[in-house]
């Protein structure tokens, strides 16, 4: 199967089951591995597709492999063209350097994901930009990214500074936890009520990659659910 063939049957897929309460949209992937060619036609098959449901690019991998400068040119396009930009980011000690995640934050990135083994000058950076944070309980704990459990997770850290917060799966297939588990794994082992988790939705919606209208209408949709909610416990 080609490329362009495997895109195109996932926007299918996505355009079949249409945009109700919850909306799909795809981001292409840079594997660490890849050439600098490589890398370039991922940017070039994501500005393809943009009008079909393609919303961005991601950095991804496996963290020990690659030189991530190799891929300057291809997010520098990616950006230009006002693609979204997501990357994977000091996941180990090993891709943790800085003057690694300093080149990565070169790219411009929107959101970052893991965000593990951060040395104090890059988080004060982060926490600068206001960037997106892509918080993965399950995938950290359960493949031993981090010590401890779910209650000694970054997230809380994380979350204290202001930063938006998004809770991911990374992914269900692999650690069997659908978000909406992610969400209550966060709540249970970080002492999160109610409106903690609310607060922590609503910033993460200023980060999605689907568009102005489509973050109106989560916005909507979780006020009208925490009123819901209010009403019930009347």
């Amino acid at each position: 199967m080609s490329q362009d063939t495997y895109i195109e049957t996932v926007l299918a897929s996505i355009n079949d089951f249409g945009r109700g309460s919850l909306s799909a949209y795809l981001i292409l992937s840079i594997d660490r591995r890849n050439t600098a060619s490589e890398a370039m036609h991922v940017v070039d098959l994501a500005l393809k597709y943009r009008s079909h449901g393609v919303v961005g690019v991601d950095l991804c991998g496996d963290p020990s492999k690659g030189e991530v400068s190799t891929f300057r040119e291809s997010f520098r396009k990616a950006k230009a063209n006002g693609l979204r930009i997501t990357l994977h980011f000091a996941e180990i000690p090993t891709s943790s350097m800085v003057d690694e995640l300093s080149t990565l934050l070169s790219f411009e990135p929107d959101r970052i994901g893991h965000v593990i083994h951060v040395p104090d000058v890059i988080r004060a950076e982060i926490i600068a930009r206001k960037l997106g944070l892509e918080m993965c309980l399950s995938c950290n704990v359960k493949a031993k990214l981090i010590e401890g459990d779910y209650s000694s997770h970054h997230l809380s850290y994380w979350r204290a500074t202001g930063s938006p917060v998004v809770l991911c799966t990374d992914d269900v297939g692999i650690f069997c936890s659908p978000l909406s588990n992610e969400y209550l794994l966060a709540a249970q082992h970080l002492n999160l009520g109610r409106k903690d988790i609310l607060e922590m939705c609503r910033k993460a919606i200023d980060v999605i990659f689907g568009g102005e209208e489509e973050k109106d209408r989560l916005r909507n949709a979780l006020s009208a659910f925490e009123h819901v909610v209010e009403q019930r416990d009347l």
